[in-house]
C-alpha cells in the first residue's frame, strides 16, 4: 500500500539539483582516479506534477504507455470517512508528465443472488430480498448504469488484498505483492510489472457480511490489462457464501469488464464455464490482441485457456497442451506483449535454483525456445519486471534497474541507484519509454511516500570529475545506502560509490561474494571503505592493509573530546591500535542463577564439570545444545584462546580444546522430534525457574531487554558467568556494525569524513537497536532500563505500559530492573575485554574433522592433532 504523497515538481527539482551539484564538484590530483565509477549508469529523475488525489491512501495498480501517452490505474482509499470505500481512478498524462487528468472508472451495477441461496440484499437495496441471480451486464450497450458516487467502492476481501509494497531488503523477490496483468510494449507501447502466478483480486464493491445470517457477499476486480485496441480490461469476480441455509451455498461468477480510456464503461460479459465445483481454478493472466480478443489463461488443478472476442462472445475453455500446462504450473512471472503473446518465467521442477524464460502464444497453444536466466538475476531477485524496448525485459532490484535479452548470459545494468543519488527500495511501475528514458513509480528507503516521474540518462561526459571513494561489502543494507545518498547529495568534495559482492553468490556457493571480496582485498584491490562483517579482518591487520582509526579519532577536533565505552574499543584493538569504526555493539554471555553457579563472572571447563556432578540426574547445563551447535558457540566465545593470526599462535592440541571436544561428544547429535512435543512451550518457559536447565546464552542489544530474562525466565538474581574458558573471560562484545579504511586509499580523509558521522551525537542519540558506543548515550540506555517501557502517541506524548512474562499460561507482571540490577549489568559490560571471534576457515576445518571423533573412528588427541596441523598452516599463510 502506498501513502498519498505525490511529490510536486519543486521537490523533484531539488533532487535533480542535488545530483547535478554533487556530480559537478571537482577534486584534484590522484584523488580523482576513480572518478569514472561515479559516472556509470547515471539517471536524472524529474517528478510529475500530479493532480490532487482525494483519499487517505492509494495504490498504483497498473500502468501503460502508448503513442506518447501514459495511463495509470489507481485504487484510492477513503478510511478517514469511517468506511471501507475505495474507488478506481484512471490517471492519464503525456509522457513528459503534462496535462495529467484523473477520471473515475465507471463501475457496472450489480445484483445479489436469489432467495434460494439466501436473503442478501444488493447495495442500495438493504432490507429487500434479492431476486433471482442476474448477470451484471451484457456486451455492447447492455451494461447496467453505474452506481451513484460512494456505492461503487469496497474494501478488498481478505483473499484478494493487494499491496504496492514489495518484500524486506535483503528480500528482492520474483513474485511482486501486487498481482495483475501487464501488457508489455512493443517499440511504441509498454506495460508495467509482471504478474505472479497466483490468484489476483481487487475489491471495488462493498463486502456484505451478515454474521447473524452467516452470509458473505463480495465483488472485486483484478487482472487489469490495457489492450492494443485502446481499451482497458479487467476480470470481475463475484463471491457469495451462505452458511445458514440447510445446505451450504457457495456461488462464484466471473466477468470480463471493458472500459474506454476516458473511464466510461464499454461492455461487460459473464464468463460462463470458467470455474466448476469439480476443479479449483484461477485466472493466471489476461492478454488482448489487436482486434480486441481477450485471451484468458487458467491454472490450478488443471490448465486451460479461453477467449472473449470484441463483441463479448465467450469461447469454451480448452485444455492447454501438456507442455504449456507444465510451464505455467512452475511459473514465476507472466508478462503480456503487444502482439497478444506472453513472456513467461518458470522454475526447473528438478532444480528450483534454475529459472527459465520462454514465450507462449495462446492462439496456437505453442511455446517458444526456452532460455535459462542468469544466476545473478535469479539470486539477486527482482521486485518489478516488464517487457522492455531496448531489451526483452526491464526489471529492478535493490541495486538498480537492469535489462535482459533472452539468450544472454548476463543482464545489463541500466541505472545505478547510488550513482543517481537515489535509494529506491522498490518500483510499483516501471515502463521503458526509450533506450535512454523510463517511467518509474517508486518509494525510497522503504518509506511510505510514493514518487512518480521520468528517469533520463545522463551522459558521462556531462559529469565533471570528483574525488570518488569505493565502499564495499558482501551485503549493504538500505540504511547505509541512504546515508551514502545523503552524503553524496550534500558533499562538495567527495563522492562515494558502492560495490555489493553478494552479486557473486550462487545457489551452489552462498559465500562466493565473501570469497571474491577477500581475494580482491589480498590482491591489492581493496575498497576505500570496507564493511567488515564476515571477513577475516585480523588477516588484513597482520598484512598492514588497514588504517589506524584510533589516530583519526585523536586528530578529530570534535570526536577527540568524546568519551566512548573504552573497553569495547580496547577489545577490538591490536597492539594498542584500533582498526575499526564501531557505531554500536552488543554483548554475548552465559548466565545462570547465582544460587546455583555462584557469584562469579568466569569459570573453566573443570569448574563446570564439578558443578554438573552435584546436580540431579537429567539436569541440562545448556538448553537445546547439540554437538555441532556447542562447537560453533565455543569458537564464538573462545576462538581467540586457541589462535591469533597476528602472532602466529595456534593451540588446538591443548588440553582446554580437548576438554571442549569431550564435552561436545556427550551432547545429542540432534534434538529428537519428541523434544518438540505438545508440552514444548510450557516446558521451555519454565525450565530455568524450575532448575531443569542451568545455563542460558544471553545476547544484549538493549539493556532493558535483559529484564524479561532475569526477572522473567529466571525469576531471581543471576550471575554473568560466561562460557567456560581458561582465559578468564567467557563473554565478549561484538560490533553490531563495523567499518574499516584502507591504509592505501588515496582518500583516507574522505573515508573518515564519511564514517565519523556514526560516532557523532547526531547518529548516537537516534540509535534504537544496539548499545551506543558513546558513553553518554550508553548510560542513558542503562537508565531507561529502570523505567517503565513506553511509546510515543500520535501527538508525540510518552505513554507508559507494563511488560508481562508468561509461564504455563500464567501472566507475570514484570517491574523494571532495579538500579542495583542495572549497576551490576553495566559493571559487568565494562569488565569485558574480549571481542567476538569469527573465522569461517577455521570453523570449516573443525566441522570437517570432528565427525570422526564423534563416531569413534579417531580419538580426541588424533583429531585435535589434525585440526592443529591444518589450522597452523592457515595461520602461517595469512600472517
Amino acid at each position: 500500500m502506498m501513502r498519498k504523497s505525490w511529490l510536486k515538481k519543486a521537490a523533484s527539482v531539488g533532487t535533480a539539483l542535488a545530483l547535478t551539484m554533487g556530480l559537478c564538484a571537482c577534486g584534484g590530483g590522484n584523488k580523482t582516479e576513480n572518478a569514472g565509477l561515479a559516472k556509470e549508469n547515471v539517471y536524472k529523475f524529474e517528478a510529475f506534477t500530479m493532480p490532487e488525489i482525494k483519499g487517505d491512501d492509494y495504490n498504483v495498480y497498473t500502468s501503460h504507455y502508448k503513442d506518447g501517452m501514459i495511463y495509470l490505474v489507481l485504487e484510492v482509499y477513503h478510511w478517514s470517512e469511517n468506511n471501507n470505500d475505495k474507488d478506481i481512478q484512471l490517471l492519464t498524462m503525456k509522457e513528459d508528465g503534462s496535462e495529467a487528468q484523473l477520471t473515475p472508472l465507471e463501475i457496472p451495477q450489480w445484483k445479489g443472488v436469489g432467495a434460494d441461496a439466501g436473503n442478501a440484499a444488493a447495495p442500495g437495496e438493504e432490507g429487500e430480498p434479492a431476486g433471482e441471480p442476474e448477470e451484471s451486464g451484457e456486451p455492447e450497450g447492455d451494461a447496467a448504469e453505474p452506481e451513484t458516487e460512494g456505492e461503487d467502492t469496497a474494501e478488498p476481501d481478505t483473499e484478494g488484498e493487494d499491496s504496492a509494497e514489495s518484500e524486506t531488503e535483503g528480500e528482492d523477490t520474483a513474485e511482486p505483492d501486487t498481482e495483475g496483468e501487464d501488457s508489455a510494449e512493443s517499440e511504441t507501447e509498454g506495460e508495467d510489472t509482471a504478474t505472479s502466478d497466483t490468484e489476483d483480486s481487487i475489491a471495488v464493491e462493498p463486502d456484505i457480511y451478515r454474521p447473524e445470517q452467516e452470509i458473505y457477499e463480495n465483488i472485486y476486480f483484478g487482472n487489469y490489462v490495457f489492450g492494443p485496441d485502446g481499451m482497458l480490461y479487467a476480470l470481475r469476480n463475484y463471491n457469495y457464501q451462505n452458511n445458514a441455509a440447510e445446505e451450504y451455498v457457495s456461488i462464484q461468477k466471473n466477468y470480463i469488464t471493458c472500459w474506454n480510456l476516458d473511464g466510461s464503461l464499454a461492455w461487460e460479459t459473464e464468463l460462463e464455464g470458467l470455474t466448476s465445483e469439480e476443479e479449483w481454478l484461477y485466472v493466471t493472466a489476461l492478454t488482448v490482441t489487436g482486434d480486441g480478443t481477450v485471451n484468458i489463461l487458467l491454472n490450478g488443478d488443471s490448465a486451460y485457456k479461453m477467449s472473449v472476442d470484441g463483441q463479448g462472445n465467450v469461447s469454451e475453455r480448452k485444455p492447454m497442451s501438456e507442455e504449456a500446462a507444465k510451464i505455467f504450473a512452475n511459473g514465476g512471472s507472466v508478462m503480456t506483449k503487444a502482439d497478444g503473446t506472453f513472456l513467461v518465467t518458470y522454475y526447473d521442477e528438478q532444480d528450483w535454483a534454475k529459472q527459465y524464460i520462454t514465450t507462449y502464444d495462446p492462439a496456437t497453444d505453442t511455446l517458444g525456445q526456452p532460455s535459462q536466466l542468469p544466476t545473478s538475476m535469479t539470486w539477486d531477485g527482482y521486485n518489478t519486471m516488464s517487457a522492455g524496448i531496448s531489451s526483452d525485459l526491464i526489471y529492478s532490484n535493490s541495486k538498480g534497474v537492469f535489462t535482459y535479452k533472452v539468450g544472454d548470459t548476463e543482464s545489463k545494468e541500466k541505472m545505478n541507484f547510488i550513482n543517481s543519488d537515489l535509494n529506491i527500495s522498490d518500483f510499483n511501475s516501471l515502463i521503458e519509454l526509450s533506450d535512454t528514458s523510463f517511467l518509474g513509480i517508486f518509494r525510497e528507503n522503504y518509506g511510505e511516500d510514493v514518487q512518480a516521474g521520468i528517469f533520463t540518462y545522463v551522459d558521462p561526459k556531462d559529469i565533471p570529475d570528483k574525488a570518488v571513494l569505493v565502499l564495499a561489502g558482501n551485503w549493504i543494507g538500505s540504511d547505509l545506502k541512504q546515508r551514502v545518498v545523503e552524503y553524496n547529495r550534500s558533499n562538495e568534495e567527495y563522492r562515494i560509490t558502492v560495490k555489493e559482492y553478494d552479486s557473486y553468490n550462487t545457489y551452489e556457493d552462498y559465500e562466493a561474494g565473501l570469497t571474491q571480496l577477500n581475494n580482491d582485498i589480498t590482491t591489492g584491490n581493496m575498497p576505500d571503505i570496507l564493511i567488515t562483517s564476515g571477513l577475516p579482518v585480523e588477516n588484513y591487520v597482520s598484512k598492514g592493509l588497514l588504517a589506524d582509526v584510533g589516530k583519526l579519532i585523536e586528530k578529530d577536533e570534535e570526536l577527540s573530546q568524546v568519551e566512548f565505552v573504552q573497553n569495547v574499543l580496547d577489545a577490538y584493538s591490536v597492539d594498542g591500535k584500533l582498526y575499526y569504526v564501531i557505531p554500536n555493539f552488543r554483548v554475548s554471555t552465559v548466565i545462570g542463577k547465582t544460587s546455583i553457579v555462584g557469584d562469579r563472572t568466569s569459570w573453566t571447563m573443570a569448574d563446570m564439570k564439578e558443578l554438573m556432578s552435584t546436580l540431579p540426574e537429567g539436569t541440562n547445563m545448556l538448553g537445546e545444545m547439540t554437538r555441532d551447535s556447542f562447537m560453533y558457540t565455543m569458537m564464538d566465545f573462545c576462538g581467540a584462546d586457541f589462535m591469533d593470526v597476528s602472532t602466529g599462535k595456534c593451540e588446538f592440541d591443548s588440553q582446554n580444546f580437548l576438554d571442549m571436544m569431550e564435552f561436545a561428544k556427550e551432547l545429542p547429535e540432534e534434538l529428537s522430534e519428541d523434544y518438540f512435543g505438545e508440552d514444548y512451550w510450557r516446558n521451555y518457559e519454565s525450565q530455568y525457574r524450575e532448575n531443569r536447565t542451568i545455563l542460558r546464552n544471553l545476547y544484549i542489544g538493549r539493556l532493558s531487554d535483559v529484564n524479561s530474562t532475569i526477572n522473567g525466565s529466571f525469576g531471581e538474581d543471576v550471575s554473568y558467568i560466561g562460557f567456560p574458558t581458561e582465559s578468564g573471560m567467557g563473554s565478549y562484545v561484538q560490533a553490531q556494525d563495523s567499518y574499516a579504511i584502507s591504509a592505501r586509499s588515496a582518500n583516507i580523509d574522505g573515508a573518515w569524513d564519511f564514517l565519523r558521522f556514526y560516532l557523532t551525537d547526531e547518529y548516537q542519540k537516534e540509535l534504537t537497536w544496539g548499545l551506543p558506543i558513546q558513553m553518554k548515550y550508553f548510560m542513558e540506555d542503562a537508565q531507561e532500563a529502570t523505567q517503565r517501557p513506553y511509546y510515543l502517541d500520535e501527538n508525540g506524548n510518552k505513554e507508559e505500559y507494563d511488560d508481562y512474562f508468561y509461564i504455563g499460561g500464567e501472566e507475570i507482571k514484570l517491574d523494571p530492573m532495579s538500579q542495583e540490577q542495572v549497576d551490576e549489568l553495566v559493571n559487568f559490560i565494562f569488565s569485558i575485554n574480549k571481542c567476538y571471534y569469527g573465522n569461517s576457515d577455521i570453523t570449516t576445518i573443525i566441522n570437517e574433522e570432528m565427525p570422526s571423533f564423534f563416531s569413534g573412528q579417531k580419538s580426541a588427541q588424533e583429531v585435535a592433532k589434525i585440526i592443529q596441523s591444518r589450522a597452523q598452516l592457515f595461520v602461517n599463510e595469512n600472517r
